[in-house]
């Protein structure tokens, strides 16, 4: 197998082949493992030995397959049903879950974060980690995370981050999240830089001094309570709370962390990475207007990600020029802007070239699908967008998803046309600035990408 920064100089054809053999050898590693897998697609009349052209089926919607155990637990709370939980997990992952560890578990848990610690503490030694999408819809997306696919994880990440914008272990990083979440986006930064050994650095710093639990987004989201006296509680008094909490100290606070961040690695020398929300971030940048600005070390850049998760009074064009008008590198130009695109349910993200367009990591194999789940032909498609991530997807489950986006898709693989090469010259597929559109299905999308 290549090693994933070699895809880059490996022609279109070459790589597609690559691809295609590879997700026949995942589909049937992960059908032999995987029942949730191996029950969908063997509905479609697939089997193990499947040729190229049914992988199309092997897709699975990402945001149904991961809120499926709301169905199969009959309760949208797996801290109520632990033991049908961790049957619902066994289901669909394709390691092997011990079943005699089960009872290790209480019958009943207070709160979701409670279950999920004893869920990766009964299974420490595969190394699990329980990731969730952001939230907002009040059922979180549950994926997990063990060692191995952490560390393809990882590789994924900073090798495309590298290749599109310049990354090195000299950068400070300043992550304006919480350092205690299960976000995916914040989750996936303390992982990726515990996994490269970076984490007792004083060059990361994350700016938000408080916890962002998947109960406390469920209550803040005001999408989903509790019943009885519990959901009273939750709704009339903490969601409220919290809300105000959020605007009126919690702002103050982790603003006031980053701008703090941000001179000390000014100080430092050394390029700065900053990283976080569109509407984080825009708080950040009208402080430093109103303060004059900041100069950062030169090679530094500020990367927005997450999208657009609620209505907000600019627009995140609007968000990025405040940026970029409040941090100077030290010739007085503006520090470059650049957003990332990706998704609780995968290992991988989409950088911004200096032409505003997303590209796809080569590894990868995209298509878009219309809304009959058929494949669009042609190199310029608009439709869902589907992957298959077969050499860095991991282990844990099949990565064949069919996502909640509707997207501007141009060198999909298999219909790559030389001259519709982005013009920054990498000829990997790529999305369309400003063509991301949220399609909810069933109002069930997973971790916002709206952008």
């Amino acid at each position: 197998m290549p090693a994933l920064k070699e895809f880059y100089s490996i022609p279109p054809a070459q790589r597609d082949k690559l691809l295609l053999d590879a997700i026949r050898e995942q589909h049937r590693w992960h059908y032999d493992r995987n029942q949730a897998y191996r029950r969908t697609v063997s509905v479609r009349g697939i089997g193990r030995e499947a040729g190229r052209e049914e992988i199309p089926g092997f897709l699975r919607a990402s945001a149904l397959t991961f809120k499926s155990y709301t169905e199969q637990l009959g309760t949208p709370f797996p801290q109520d049903e632990p033991l049908r939980f961790l049957s619902w997990l066994r289901d669909h992952l394709s390691i092997e879950l011990p079943e005699d560890r089960f009872s290790r578990l209480r019958p009943r848990y207070p709160t979701l974060e409670s279950l999920f610690r004893d869920v990766e503490h009964c299974f420490s030694d595969l190394g699990l980690e329980v990731v969730t999408s952001s939230g907002t819809s009040g059922k979180a997306s549950i994926m997990i995370r063990d060692a191995s696919s952490v560390r393809r994880a990882t590789e994924a990440y900073f090798t495309a981050i590298d290749h599109y914008w310049g990354f090195s272990p000299r950068h400070n990083l300043v992550f304006v999240m919480p350092f205690e979440t299960r976000v995916a986006m914040a989750r996936i930064a303390r992982m990726g830089t515990r996994e490269l050994g970076l984490d007792d650095r004083e060059s990361i710093q994350y700016t938000m001094p408080f916890r962002a639990g998947p109960d406390t987004i469920r209550i803040q989201s005001g999408r989903l309570f509790r019943t009885g006296l519990t959901g009273f509680w939750e709704s009339r008094i903490l969601n409220p709370l919290m809300n105000w909490a959020s605007v009126t100290l919690a702002e103050k606070k982790y603003v006031r962390c980053t701008l703090k961040a941000l001179r000390k690695a000014a100080r430092k020398g050394g390029p700065v990475l900053l990283l976080g929300g569109l509407v984080q971030l825009d708080a950040v940048a009208l402080n430093l207007g109103k303060q004059g600005g900041i100069k950062l070390p030169e090679g530094s850049r500020v990367a927005t990600g997450g999208g657009m998760k609620q209505e907000y009074q600019r627009t995140p064009e609007q968000i990025r020029e405040n940026l970029k008008g409040a941090i100077r590198s030290p010739d007085g130009s503006s520090v470059p802007v650049g957003d990332i695109y990706g998704m609780a349910e995968a290992h991988w993200a989409a950088f911004q070239c200096r032409n505003g367009n997303y590209h796809l990591p080569p590894w990868l194999y995209t298509a878009v699908l219309d809304d009959d789940e058929k494949r669009i032909s042609g190199c310029d498609g608009t439709g869902l967008l589907a992957f298959w991530d077969p050499f860095a997807g991991g282990a844990v489950y099949p990565p064949f998803f069919q996502t909640a986006d509707r997207v501007r898709l141009i060198n999909g693989n298999g219909s790559f046309q030389p001259d519709r090469i982005c013009p920054c010259g990498d000829d990997t597929p790529y999305i369309m600035a400003g063509s991301i559109m949220r399609v909810d299905l069933l109002e069930e999308a997973g971790c916002g990408a709206t952008l």
